[in-house]
């Protein structure tokens, strides 16, 4: 075995960086003067800023502008802030260029949490890259119109590469080819970036170690064979790859591809040996060393395990029959390397379950195959990007001629991908797993490994033993094959087990997700999962960024009933989302509506949606029940018969939920008449808890409705800071006369309420 000095160091110096990380807590650092003066005024300030702009962000209707070395005057007071980062109109932003330095006056205000559960954390993604406030500007002045040249060239050059991949492929392919040569996402198709990522190959889309070994190692040895030496190939090599860091942007994956990179040509240089896994190490190291926070990012762990895994497990999984040394290629030369592209692949996958299923919260199950066309086939997209690029310089047509390969391999891709997403079991939902049974996942996979690494030390000997030769190729026998084969089986286990325990519990769970203002509540039942509304007036589609992702990460892939109780937006534009992306997203089996007299315009167009994506649609009537093991019931309780108003807040589905002991009482928007009618229709009953009608309006829960049910408790789901006030100060004195506590999103963002049908805890997520 070989001594690694340099790595043990740059090991033990990760190891001491993730102790930091996990004394100092979840968030890793402690807030900024600045941030914290916000967050205990629980106000948004306004402040004047002067600092210096390093890097500048066209969105759609907002240009990104980040600053550095910050001086900041708020509350009659003044801070310094490291980084921060600013949104200005477009029209405000155009004098600027990257090392201006600006004064700013504007509205401060700290980063959104998550809040519910596998829902995007703001905060944690611009704390990693030390910013900790945001500023949306009212005012922009140039105090310094100095430039960084180098920086705001590259800035340049990055835009108008990305118009001629747009112009030459068109928005859709062009956006693609952004991504995957200049990391700019924003032109990219929604549709086929989950399309990428639900089939396990979105990887392509992110600047990585391919891109960077490719463009780098290419021009080191392009200069190689033009006759340079070591020394100078090296430096242009390494120079042209450091600038396109700067160009696309210096994230994780890049920096450890470049780090790798100099490391490789710095041993050519010096004609020492290149070792992998020390080189991978002092990349972690040092990435860790400038922000330790990264060892909790996603993206960290997915590009340096990544390598680990090709590293390490490799030789394991090369060890399985029908692997390339077992058919060598010389014999069987297309099984030899679809057996080593296989053998890489499981290789990559099986160490990255962990943070594949805690990031992500589901396995693309054929993405092992996926990969083997797509890694292959992304050196032509690359290398006809490039030269297509480069020739339309020369000549529009013959580089449009080069960059059309890229397009029919894009093509290829999708095809692909679409193919493989109509598979049956394409895709393995699990849920986010305890960390506890990531650790025990792991020590499996090291106590395989080193089963395999050991076997292996021993047939060498005996071989050496026999043949009296060192060195020599050992063939791989049976027991050689039982780790590898182990591994699969216990990465297989994991995520059954992950998913089973979110499935084999013996009590329900009722959550109000947090959409801002609007109303989602998932219930998974005995058996059967349930979701109430899902819509938000305050949040852009919160389908996709707060609904599907909290359903994922708690297992859930598909829904048996979705209830609808009235057509307002904020109610049922989430439900359109889930309907409409079923195929990428999770599966409604039944759309649930309130009786037809009750529907409105946006009903009937959810209805339509539903039916077009095949979801039966159902109406429920008072009276009716869902039923699933004998302790759980679901019964439609309103709108009462015979109620004389227009669909709308008082014509909601109202829904009572038994298990066992415990009961629950979901009200939609009711209000005024239709909470009256359901008082004299003599179906109320005593309830533990209450979900408050319309976000907790002045108009809902009087005082003779909380006489009839009696609530423990009263969850109410209402946007932060939302402009109608909810929920409305006398309804909150109604619910606390009537003895009822009250819990919010506002305050707690998500809340579960957790009951065995005797005894119920309720927990917030913040």
């Amino acid at each position: 075995m070989k001594k690694r000095p340099l790595c043990l160091i740059c090991l033990v110096f990760l190891a001491v960086q993730a102790a930091r990380i996990g004394l100092a807590g979840a968030e890793g650092i402690h807030p900024s003067a600045l941030e914290q003066m916000i967050e205990e005024e629980n106000l948004s300030s306004k402040v004047t800023l002067s600092g210096t702009i390093y890097r500048i962000d066209e969105k759609e209707n907002i240009t990104a502008l980040f600053l550095k070395g910050n001086a900041v005057s708020a509350a009659g007071r003044t801070f310094m802030e490291p980084r921060l980062l600013t949104y200005v109109e477009p029209d405000q932003a155009k004098p600027l260029g990257i090392g201006n330095r600006a004064e700013i006056s504007g509205e401060a205000q700290v980063f959104d949490r998550a809040r519910n559960p596998g829902n995007f954390d703001q905060r944690s993604y611009y704390r990693k890259q030390g910013i900790q406030v945001l500023v949306w500007a009212d005012r922009v002045d140039i105090l310094s119109a100095k430039t960084d040249r180098v920086a705001q060239f590259l800035a340049d050059f990055r835009t108008r590469w990305t118009a001629l991949l747009t112009e030459q492929l068109g928005s859709y392919h062009g956006g693609t080819m952004s991504a995957i040569l200049l990391g700019e996402k924003d032109g990219l198709d929604q549709e086929m970036k989950k399309l990428y990522q639900k089939s396990g190959i979105g990887h392509i889309l992110a600047i990585s170690g391919l891109h960077m070994s490719f463009i780098g190692t290419g021009i080191y040895r392009l200069f190689r064979r033009a006759g340079l030496g070591f020394v100078p190939a090296g430096a242009a090599g390494g120079s042209l790859l450091i600038l396109y860091t700067l160009m696309v942007g210096a994230g994780v994956s890049s920096m450890r591809a470049l780090i790798m990179f100099l490391v490789r040509v710095g041993a050519d240089m010096t004609g020492r040996d290149y070792d992998l896994l020390t080189s991978l190490a002092l990349a972690a190291a040092i990435v860790c060393g400038i922000q330790p926070l990264y060892l909790m990012d996603a993206g960290f762990l997915l590009s340096f395990g990544s390598i680990l895994g090709i590293a390490i497990l490799s030789p394991v999984f090369q060890a399985l029959p029908g692997t390339a040394e077992n058919k060598p290629p010389k014999h069987v030369r297309i099984l030899g390397w679809l057996g080593k592209g296989l053998g890489t692949s499981l290789s990559v996958n099986i160490l990255l379950l962990g943070p594949m299923l805690y990031f992500y919260f589901e396995v693309p199950l054929y993405s092992v195959f996926l990969n083997l066309a797509v890694i292959p086939l992304m050196s032509v997209v690359m290398g006809a990007g490039l030269a297509g690029s480069a020739l339309t310089l020369l000549s529009e047509r013959a580089g449009g001629a080069v960059l059309g390969i890229c397009g029919h391999v894009l093509w290829l891709y999708d095809t692909v991908c679409a193919g493989a997403g109509t598979l049956p079991g394409n895709r393995f939902v699990t849920g986010r797993p305890d960390l506890l049974w990531l650790i025990l996942y792991y020590m499996g996979i090291a106590f395989l490994g080193c089963l395999f690494f050991r076997l292996r030390n021993r047939r060498e000997e005996k071989t050496q033993y026999r043949t009296g030769k060192k060195g020599g190729k050992v063939r791989h026998g049976a027991a050689l094959r039982v780790p590898g084969a182990a591994m699969a089986v216990f990465a297989a286990v994991m995520a059954v087990l992950c998913r089973m325990g979110y499935e084999s519990r013996d009590s329900i769970e009722i959550t109000m997700l947090d959409v801002g203002q609007g109303d989602c509540i998932f219930i998974r039942g005995t058996p059967g999962n349930y979701l109430i509304d899902g819509g938000s007036s305050s949040e852009d589609l919160p389908g996709a960024y707060r609904i599907e992702p909290c359903l994922l990460a708690n297992g859930v892939d598909s829904l048996d009933y979705v209830f609808a109780t009235h057509g307002d937006e904020d109610h049922i534009n989430g439900l359109t989302e889930l309907l409409e992306g079923q195929k990428l997203g999770i599966r409604i089996r039944n759309l649930v509506l309130p009786p037809e007299q009750y529907q409105d315009e946006q009903l009937t167009a959810l209805a339509g949606t539903a039916a077009k994506n095949d979801t039966r649609v159902v109406v429920i009537n008072p009276g009716e029940r869902i039923t699933g093991d004998p302790d759980f019931e679901l019964t439609c309780l309103g709108p009462v018969e015979d109620l004389a108003v227009e669909p709308g807040n008082s014509a909601s589905l109202v829904l009572g939920l038994e298990y066992g002991k415990f009961g629950m009482l979901f009200t939609g928007d009711v209000e005024g008449r239709g909470e009256e009618a359901l008082i004299k229709s003599n179906s109320l009953k005593e309830y533990d808890v209450l979900k408050a009608a319309h976000h907790g309006s002045e108009t809902s829960c009087s005082e003779e409705f909380l006489k009839e049910i009696c609530p423990r408790a009263t969850l109410i789901s209402a946007g932060v800071d939302n402009r109608y006030g909810h929920p409305h100060e006398e309804t909150l004195v109604r619910l606390k006369e009537a003895g009822s506590r009250v819990y919010s999103t506002q305050h707690s963002g998500a809340i579960t309420v957790r009951t065995d049908g005797r005894t119920m805890t309720l927990e917030g997520y913040l």
